[in-house]
């Protein structure tokens, strides 16, 4: 299973849901200027990530069945790696898709913020979302290390075009989200690229549900992995 995360986040958020999904090698994506990768260039947009993540992934691909799982931004990070996989008749495509925490729509408004204004809305989404311990809200030091890359995220997010976006797929897709955050109107939206079965799991809390949840969801993926 290879997993892609949020906005600012790095491999080792999925390794919490990893201790439930042990029969299955997870690779956890690491983006350039995140965690084990800190020191590499943010990315100016969605094809240079794909460019360079798609080659980690194939690298990583053994031949046999497989499955994909984006988690907010890492949703529009896997709708990328189908694009090429099913470009690639070297590559199989994946069993299954799990998709997590983002509707699928373009967030043009991003693009045409300022620095300030940015790094203002982009410190007050990561606060809601639920992302920072509230004694750290308020740590300077921890935005001086974390705002770089939330900003960078972010700024690639908002020249995103969904409306763009040429794939659909018969790959069955399970979608997770909570209806405070990403309502089922707006997550059923993902029906324009996954044309095939799309099954909805709906789960309590902020954005970042799979915190109390993950048992749960790994039982869901377990059960739907081949």
């Amino acid at each position: 299973m290879f997993c892609f995360p949020y906005a600012g986040g790095n491999a080792s958020f999925f390794d919490l849901i990893a201790k439930d999904l042990q029969e299955f090698d997870l690779v956890k994506i690491e983006y350039a200027g995140h965690g084990a990768r800190h020191k590499e260039p943010f990315y100016q947009n969605f094809n240079e990530l794909a460019d360079d993540i798609y080659p980690l992934l194939k690298k990583r691909y053994s031949g046999n069945g497989y499955t994909l799982f984006g988690y907010s931004m890492g949703t529009i990070t896997l709708v990328e790696m189908l694009k090429k996989i099913v470009d690639d008749p070297g590559m199989r495509e994946p069993s299954h898709v799990f998709l997590a925490a983002h509707e699928p729509h373009s967030k043009a408004e991003l693009a045409e913020f300022t620095d300030d204004k940015l790094d203002e809305w982009v410190k007050n989404k990561t606060i809601k979302f639920g992302a920072v311990p509230e004694k750290l809200i308020n740590n300077k030091s921890f935005w001086r290390i974390y705002l770089p890359l939330y900003r960078a995220d972010y700024s690639i997010i908002g020249t995103y075009k969904f409306e763009e976006l040429d794939l659909k797929v018969n790959i069955p897709a399970t979608i997770f989200y909570s209806e405070t955050d990403t309502p089922r109107k707006e997550m059923e939206l993902w029906r324009d690229y996954f044309i095939g079965e799309c099954e909805y799991y709906d789960f309590p809390g902020n954005h970042f549900f799979i915190q109390e949840h993950y048992q749960e969801m790994a039982r869901i993926m377990n059960a739907r992995m081949w």
